[in-house]
């Protein structure tokens, strides 16, 4: 059960590494994570909070979608969102203090598809152990199960763009939708079968 605690901790601070990488370099962050990023700046709020309070709000989504709401999986997505959001703000605090966010256009590109890599690996970690999850994992099982594969899909791609460009007349910018989301959309199947091999053999050694 330890290593379960273990293994859970240091898969959510690896996704938390990869996905803050991805929004600090704003070359393309996955969708959800981009919404969260334009909300930020909508808002003025700090990445931790704008990433908690996204979470809680998915969170007590999923309860009224749900017929017999869990409270104890509510639990379990507090215990996930408070240190991803803090890890989040302490991950990209650190990538602009070395100037990641300065780069050029090809080293920041670079870093923006290591953040992918590491961000998947850290969610086959969380997810293999099964024991504690972000919200948005919840509220995809829960569409999955409700309706189907094809509407969670299309729920988890439309939704998050819609927010984004409702923004946009806010931020008059946009921000973590670029080239980017697209690579991480096409490759993150392929990225996340590779490291759910891997971390199954490294649990057989």
């Amino acid at each position: 059960m330890k290593k379960t605690y273990l293994y859970t901790f240091l898969g959510i601070a690896i996704n938390a590494a990869g996905n803050s990488l991805t929004i600090v370099t704003n070359l393309g962050s996955l969708l959800w994570p981009a919404s969260i990023v334009n909300i930020m700046h909508a808002m003025h709020w700090s990445m931790s909070l704008s990433i908690f309070t996204e979470g809680m709000i998915v969170s007590f989504a999923t309860i009224l979608l749900e017929k017999h709401p869990s409270w104890k999986m509510w639990l379990d997505e507090l215990i996930f969102l408070v240190p991803y959001s803090l890890l989040m703000q302490l991950f990209a605090t650190g990538y602009r203090t070395v100037g990641i966010d300065q780069l050029a256009f090809m080293p920041r590109l670079a870093f923006d598809l290591l953040g992918f890599i590491i961000s998947f690996a850290g969610l086959v970690m969380y997810s293999d152990c099964a024991w504690c999850f972000h919200p948005h994992d919840i509220l995809s099982t829960c569409l999955k199960t409700k309706w189907n594969p094809k509407f969670m899909k299309l729920f988890n791609l439309i939704i998050p763009l819609l927010i984004i460009f409702a923004l946009f007349f806010k931020n008059h910018t946009i921000y973590a939708l670029h080239v980017g989301t697209i690579i991480g959309l096409l490759f993150q199947n392929r990225i996340s079968e590779f490291f759910e091999i891997e971390y199954s053999r490294l649990l057989r050694i």
